[in-house]
């Protein structure tokens, strides 16, 4: 999954919700309601029943707040499950939105000031206490109590465990729901092993963010010629082919220290290589913040995978820490700063805006790539066949070993990616039937009409060892059988859509317990045909690897997890992120070490007058310390 940039939110902005917030002509709570609930009772429907019939037809509109861009709603021709679940509920989705390019923060100022607030919002990677808990400051989103929750959403209470509710919460309230659970027996102990395995990566050593959903990857030409003895795609994909198994032991490259990860970097230059008449590079950047340089490319060169920039637990000392202020992480932007004034990295991707950077990756103008910046391994190389190029992008696993100080972890217990926060713009009387809504998407029910189509539809047969078969042939070769280019995704009555390589941009896929996908409907899985045929379902590391042993049990340990959500100096820290985080950008400009060591020093101490660094790490390490020991326990 890509990290994209949070919020900045001053006391200013604060005390403007308030006052915007309070002439909006959304409707405040009741008398009767102090904590800013919605009412749990008005409707009269009997308790653990969702409302059976809609009373309304309601359009509702979404901002997703780490959508960095507006991208134009892709759909399908014809939506069967939509239609249903529009029905079913009489909720609809109208507009689905993100920033538009800014910061959230930004967007949120526009919205408040030209009076257009959306009815939810949508926060993704785990961010939605800190945004609930500002978006609670300016009293623009509702309570939902665990009365409510469980008269109105009863589904959604029981599938999500009370220590993921516990985490959401903002001063010990609730203000969205968590979905896109992660596949964990310690969500849900009854899950299967067959359900695990299908479902799930486990937790490796050797990847950037410790999960290869979202490996690097490198031209298989260029590794070729540098590593005579790696697999390039055709040998790979035959070897998925023959082997039908997680195939991750077999994609680890033998790079074996940051002094060959930055031999074999320098060396892709000696190459020579060009595009035409454009350069090749070793790498290149997206022209965003720096998360590819010291979150993804620093900690794959240097050894400090799984740990981030903005905050992280140091694990032998048991405190809380700031990466800008570990000279390791200093270490990595210095060492790109170099390749960059050597022209090994890409200089003018610096100043990259999205688009220029899909455009040189898709024309194979950076060796190694992060496939899932752009879309992922397939989209990125069915784009390499259409436009008659030779090579394709391969994993580019290495062996780099952590560093002491970086000892491999496992966050625990697991946790939520996305959250749906509801906005007063919902009137008070309409909260139970969007409840309503999002529960039915928690439903077997629902997740049997989402993959299969209505029985109304007509779509498939049952058959008698308990399979089922679309009646059309190209269906069943596109949904079960996993052939992407037996049709176009639009063409399949809006079914499955979300499990296609790459996905459908803009489209929003609607909530439910498990991440996209996991389900014991999605058909190869109903079936019994769970298939390795490309290289994202065979990227996978098996239990027994032993890149997913031993590691360290801690607790969640990023500066982002919810626990921290109600820290002021942390929710300062992410509402003035572009005033602290920019500088540390600006030293990968300079001439030389020198200079990158001056405005590394220089991005410090802006940092420290931005923000109370130190107390807002010892707040941390106050409520990461016990949790730690709870964690520890648990995990003997």
């Amino acid at each position: 999954m890509k990290m994209k940039r949070l919020g900045i939110l001053s006391l200013a902005m604060v005390m403007l919700l308030g006052l915007l917030a309070a002439c909006s002509g959304n409707k405040e709570p009741n008398e009767s309601s102090p904590t800013g609930s919605a009412s749990a009772t008005q409707t009269g429907e009997s308790s653990q029943t969702p409302t059976p019939t809609p009373k309304k037809q309601l359009d509702l509109t979404i901002w997703n707040t780490q959508g960095t861009d507006v991208i134009a709603i892709e759909k399908p021709k014809e939506d069967i499950p939509g239609d249903w679940l529009a029905k079913k509920t009489g909720v609809r989705i109208k507009e689905f939105y993100g920033n538009g390019g800014q910061q959230w923060e930004a967007k949120l100022t526009t919205l408040i000031a030209s009076d257009t607030l959306p009815n939810l919002v949508l926060t993704q990677s785990q961010q939605g206490p800190a945004h609930h808990a500002k978006l609670h400051e300016g009293n623009l989103n509702w309570e939902l109590t665990p009365e409510m929750l469980q008269q109105y959403a009863p589904d959604v209470w029981k599938a999500i465990p009370q220590f993921v509710w516990d985490s959401i919460k903002v001063d010990g309230k609730i203000y969205g729901i968590p979905y896109n659970l992660m596949v964990d027996k310690e969500m849900d102990p009854s899950l299967s092993d067959e359900f695990l395995n299908t479902f799930s990566s486990p937790r490796d050593k050797v990847t950037w963010s410790g999960l290869t959903s979202n490996p690097m990857a490198i031209r298989d030409d260029i590794l070729k010629k540098l590593i005579p003895s790696a697999k390039n795609y055709e040998e790979l994909m035959k070897l998925i082919k023959d082997r039908q198994a997680p195939l991750g032991d077999d994609m680890v490259i033998p790079i074996k220290s940051t002094e060959e990860y930055i031999k074999f970097m320098n060396d892709i230059k000696g190459l020579g290589l060009k595009e035409g008449n454009k350069p090749v590079y070793a790498f290149g950047y997206d022209g965003g913040d720096n998360w590819l340089a010291l979150a993804v490319l620093g900690p794959e060169m240097l050894g400090y995978k799984g740990y981030y920039y903005t905050g992280y637990m140091n694990i032998p000392q048991k405190k809380m820490e700031l990466g800008y202020l570990n000279p390791v992480i200093k270490e990595a932007g210095r060492i790109q700063n170099q390749m960059i004034n050597d022209n090994v990295i890409d200089p003018e991707s610096l100043v990259h805006n999205n688009e220029k950077f899909k455009e040189k990756v898709m024309n194979g103008q950076y060796a190694i790539i992060v496939p899932g910046w752009v879309g992922g391994f397939q989209l990125v190389n069915d784009n390499l066949a259409k436009a008659g190029k030779p090579y394709r992008y391969v994993p580019f696993i290495t062996e780099v070993p952590q560093l002491p100080e970086f000892p491999a972890f496992k966050e625990g217990p697991p946790t939520f990616i996305e959250a749906l926060s509801l906005l007063k713009t919902i009137k008070e009387e309409d909260v139970p039937q969007v409840l309503g809504w999002i529960n039915t998407m928690f439903t077997e029910e629902w997740e049997d009409v989402k993959f299969w189509g209505t029985k109304e539809a007509g779509l498939y047969n049952e058959n008698a060892d308990g399979t089922r078969t679309f009646k059309d042939p190209t269906m069943q070769k596109f949904l079960v059988d996993l052939d992407f280019s037996a049709m176009d995704w639009k063409d399949a009555k809006g079914l499955s859509f979300n499990n296609i390589p790459g996905g459908t941009p803009g489209f929003w896929t609607g909530v439910g317990k498990w991440t996209v996908g996991a389900s014991k409907f999605y058909p190869p899985f109903f079936n019994k045909k769970i298939t390795y045929s490309s290289i994202e379902s065979a990227l996978k590391f098996p239990v027994s690897s032993k890149w997913t042993q031993d590691f360290v049990a801690v607790p969640n340990i990023q500066s982002w997890s919810a626990e921290y959500a109600n820290i002021p100096e942390i929710q300062k820290f992410w509402a003035t992120r572009a005033s602290w985080d920019d500088p540390f950008k600006v030293t990968l400009t300079a001439k030389n070490s020198e200079e990158y060591s001056k405005k590394w020093d220089a991005a410090v101490a802006n940092l420290r007058k931005v923000i109370d660094v130190d107390k807002m790490l010892e707040e941390q390490t106050k409520i990461a310390l016990p949790l730690l020991e709870k964690r520890s326990q648990q995990s003997k």
